[in-house]
């Protein structure tokens, strides 16, 4: 055969081929690193903790600010992976910048608790010209959604049980001290 049979016949197998697959059903993917259905799709209802971008985004924050007296000032950052850092402003047991893991158990019950007391429906600011108390300041990041209260005057007695709670469950992490940026 010479080159000009061979390029006549090339489109016409091609055909060929495509048209015998054409009708055929996939073959059964036998691969067992891929998740049965049922798991993808309670992955798919499980909560998503952080933004929506790739990454390790922020889902949880906390921060009491200074006040004219002793108020313990300190900022808490909890990210969808679990890391998280403290920094220890005023008036606090520990100073400066730690880290620390938390668990996917208290990712969820922060979480449960926030939706459980409506944090999300929330107004955005309980404040009033008042310039001596401290604030506190609470953002979740979760479910495609995001919100920040700032509390310091007329909070929700709801708002303030949660901050205890989280408090209970944070400032005791073992937090590790984070060398001082030069």
């Amino acid at each position: 055969m010479n080159n000009r049979t061979h390029l006549m016949l090339l489109p016409a197998i091609a055909t060929l081929l495509l048209l015998a697959c054409k009708d055929k059903a996939p073959a059964a993917n036998n691969n067992t690193d891929q998740a049965p259905a049922t798991t993808v799709a309670a992955q798919d209802k499980a909560p998503q903790f952080g933004g929506t971008a790739k990454g390790d985004s922020l889902f949880f924050f906390l921060e009491r600010t200074p006040c004219f007296g002793r108020c313990k000032a300190y900022r808490i950052s909890v990210y969808r992976s679990g890391y998280a850092q403290y920094e220890g402003r005023l008036n606090v047991e520990k100073e400066g910048l730690h880290e620390g893991r938390i668990g996917a158990d208290t990712l969820a019950l922060l979480l449960n608790e926030a939706e459980r007391i409506g944090f999300f429906d929330m107004k955005d600011s309980y404040d009033a010209e008042v310039t001596d108390l401290p604030s506190t300041i609470v953002k979740i990041y979760a479910n495609g959604k995001g919100k920040r209260v700032l509390a310091r005057v007329g909070t929700p007695p709801a708002l303030k049980a949660y901050v205890e709670q989280v408090e209970s469950l944070l400032l005791p992490v073992p937090w590790k001290p984070l060398p001082a940026k030069d």
